[in-house]
């Protein structure tokens, strides 16, 4: 079982395709290439807040010991930290994302990261309010090339057809 918390832009489209692919998933749980290259995992996530914490606390961490005379134990608190952070990655990850304005939307579990994709859209995309405002009457394409692009045409269709039966409109 993987969980994953999602994550909205703050400048999230009112498209509801648009506003789905710009979605963050933050995958819940241990993560090796944190734990075994902690800069390398915090520059590809732009994480640059902790990538200067970690990388201060690492070095002050490692000077201070080997000052002592005991670069062993300065070795190994480095190694616990690596773990630590192995094991806080996602979280540290969503902060990062909540810091620069993201908002969490909520949190998703199934057998893969396709599995909790699908599972997310399903409940979250029928839940969008918003709708793109259409200038002129389009007409539907001939075939949708997916299940979330029949979905959101039936959806306006059925926003149509409420909208005439509530201004009086004949159908």
């Amino acid at each position: 079982m993987v969980t994953f918390n999602v994550y909205e832009p703050p400048n999230a489209s009112a498209n509801r395709l648009e506003s789905a692919e710009q979605l963050v998933f933050v995958r819940d749980g241990f993560s090796w290439f944190a734990a075994a290259v902690p800069a390398l995992f915090l520059l590809i996530k732009r994480m640059w807040l902790d990538l200067i914490v970690f990388m201060a606390g690492a070095g002050l961490l490692v000077w201070a010991f080997t000052a002592a005379g005991a670069p062993n134990i300065g070795n190994a608190i480095l190694l616990i930290a690596q773990i630590v952070l192995g094991f806080e990655a996602g979280m540290l990850h969503g902060a990062a994302l909540e810091r620069r304005g993201f908002r969490f939307v909520g949190t998703v579990s199934g057998r893969s990261a396709e599995d909790c994709e699908r599972r997310f859209m399903e409940v979250w995309l029928p839940t969008r309010t918003e709708v793109p405002a259409v200038s002129e009457p389009q007409s539907a394409p001939a075939s949708p090339s997916s299940w979330s692009q029949i979905a959101l045409a039936q959806a306006r269709d059925g926003l149509a057809r409420g909208r005439r039966m509530f201004s009086g409109a004949s159908a």
